[in-house]
């Protein structure tokens, strides 16, 4: 459970500097380097997330 909370928390912090690059218009890279990263990072979200409730289905179901 500690694990997956960090790794939420380390998606969460990735999610916010890809977005923080975007608004500043960093000169690392470009606007469609950043969005294509906070894309990615919203996919690892989903799926973290997604795990954490098949993990609940199954113990409902026993």
């Amino acid at each position: 459970m500690l694990q997956q909370m960090m790794r939420l928390n380390l998606y969460s912090g990735l999610g916010f500097f890809a977005f923080a690059m975007i608004v500043l218009n960093n000169p690392i890279g470009n606007t469609a380097t950043w969005l294509t990263s906070l894309i990615l990072i919203g996919i690892g979200f989903w799926i973290e997330l997604g795990d954490d409730f098949q993990e609940d289905e199954d113990d409902q179901d026993n």
